[in-house]
């Protein structure tokens, strides 16, 4: 049994605290019950252990990872989803978990792939209810935040910072030129940054690198092709965006083992 302090240093145990508080908050400020989010955690955690009782035979146990992607799935469908989409999505995060894997690792961000491939199916929008925040005195108050916290115990934060300074670049030069530059025009736009995405989706630890240069080129490279595919109006464009920079990463990273191998393997040889 864990010990408290063993739970605080975990990052599964912020993750979850995080994005759960973030889904009370907006949800209170919206004044909305957030059933679907519900049924998306319930979902995921029941489906991931029927897998690995049933086909893995293994242990039942509540997984963290999968409590993270029904939270995930739940904060970005819309409200009014039909469960239909919800059960959909968490079916496809869990089953991508287990059959999407090249050498025992994922290729897609589970939660992300779910969200694409269920509201695509029933034609609905993404919604981020759960990154919405709180507006007090009249201006955001984003909670995500506090992700940052769960970013930081992942040690993820080389792949959410330079994403966050890239996308707030190009928003930037897209947007300060149109209007004046003022105080409250600047800390609203920092406060709209995508926080959620940066700090929990896009720095996913098994879908993202660990070593720190490769951090800092897919943190670059995701928002390049997130702020393209918005500037073309895409539809889903940070899910798209996210899942074309998990296959680069996955090709990349299966190239560079298999070029590890053969590297040792002639070495050996001589």
């Amino acid at each position: 049994m864990k010990s408290l302090s063993e739970y605080f240093k975990s990052m599964y145990f912020w993750a979850v605290l995080l994005l759960l508080l973030c889904a009370a908050v907006s949800s209170y400020a919206i004044h909305t019950f957030p059933a679907n989010l519900l049924a998306a955690i319930a979902a995921c955690a029941l489906l991931d252990a029927a897998v690995k009782k049933l086909f893995l035979k293994r242990e039942i146990k509540l997984s963290a990872s999968a409590v993270i992607s029904g939270i995930i799935i739940g904060s970005i469908a819309p409200l009014n989803a039909p469960v239909a989409a919800i059960l959909a999505a968490a079916a496809v995060a869990i089953a991508s978990k287990y059959v999407l894997r090249i050498k025992g690792r994922h290729i897609f961000n589970p939660a992300t792939l779910g969200l694409l491939v269920s509201l695509s199916l029933f034609r609905l929008g993404d919604m981020w209810w759960a990154a919405s925040g709180f507006n007090f005195a009249g201006f955001a108050v984003p909670v995500t935040l506090l992700l940052i916290i769960a970013n930081y115990k992942a040690e993820k934060l080389k792949i959410s910072l330079p994403f966050l300074a890239v996308i707030a670049a190009f928003y930037a030069a897209t947007q300060f030129f149109k209007n004046p530059i003022t105080a409250v025009g600047l800390l609203n736009f920092f406060t709209s940054l995508p926080f959620y995405f940066a700090f929990i989706m896009l720095s996913e630890p098994k879908t993202s690198p660990n070593a720190p240069k490769e951090q800092i080129i897919f943190g670059i490279a995701a928002a390049v092709l997130v702020f393209l595919l918005e500037s073309k109006h895409t539809k889903y464009a940070f899910l798209v965006g996210l899942l074309a920079a998990n296959l680069a990463y996955s090709t990349y990273r299966n190239y560079a083992a298999q070029k590890g191998a053969v590297a040792v393997a002639a070495a050996k040889n001589n």
